[in-house]
């Protein structure tokens, strides 16, 4: 559930540990946007400590999480590759530490680094599995048994969300979670109505 990438984190660790002129460690509190959907890029950057909630806002001002990242994962890459736009928000849901990448030199060092562009690669790669693999879950099994599947991830990686941030991940509102979750938790209490 929380995507990790300790190869990204101990590279940058490894090279840019001290504070550069073009990578820098920058820290954002808890409930702070570090990028915002539909703003132009700026920067790249990598967790170093924290989670964070990667969300889409649809017309309708309806949220999607796609992920939740925790440290070595990288964010802006997508942008930066295809010159575009940001096509999340990306907000903090702890206190946070982050790699700050300039662009420009981010670009270089896809070039000129081929260790970096291989674990870019990879990364971009993997992301890719998972979504699919949640996507085909998501499409393929009742909400039951999604939020069933989410339950046993909270509990196997020890953290907490709100409500708000589970229904987003789900794709349903808090309403229909709260439904949900009274029918994993109490299935033998609940009467069919209909």
């Amino acid at each position: 559930m929380i995507l990790t990438n300790k190869q990204i984190l101990e590279f940058l660790d490894d090279n840019y540990g001290k504070e550069q002129q073009f990578v820098q460690l920058v820290s954002f509190k808890k409930n702070k946007n570090i990028v915002d959907q539909g703003k132009p890029n700026r920067f790249v950057y990598v967790i170093k400590e924290g989670i964070i909630k990667c969300s889409i806002t649809e017309e309708n001002n309806k949220s999607y999480t796609l992920e939740f990242l925790g440290v070595g994962e990288i964010i802006g890459e997508i942008e930066t590759l295809l010159k575009c736009k940001n096509l999340a928000t990306i907000k903090s849901l702890t206190d946070c530490v982050l790699y700050k990448i300039e662009i420009d030199f981010f670009n270089k060092q896809l070039l000129n680094e081929p260790h970096f562009n291989h674990l870019l690669m990879v990364e971009l790669a993997r992301r890719l599995q998972k979504t699919a693999a949640r996507a085909s879950s998501q499409q393929l099994n009742t909400l039951q048994i999604s939020l069933q599947n989410l339950l046993i991830l909270l509990d196997e990686q020890k953290v907490n969300f709100k409500k708000s941030d589970l229904a987003e991940y789900l794709g349903i509102t808090v309403r229909s979670l709260n439904r949900e979750l009274k029918n994993v938790l109490f299935p033998s209490k609940c009467i069919n109505l209909s």
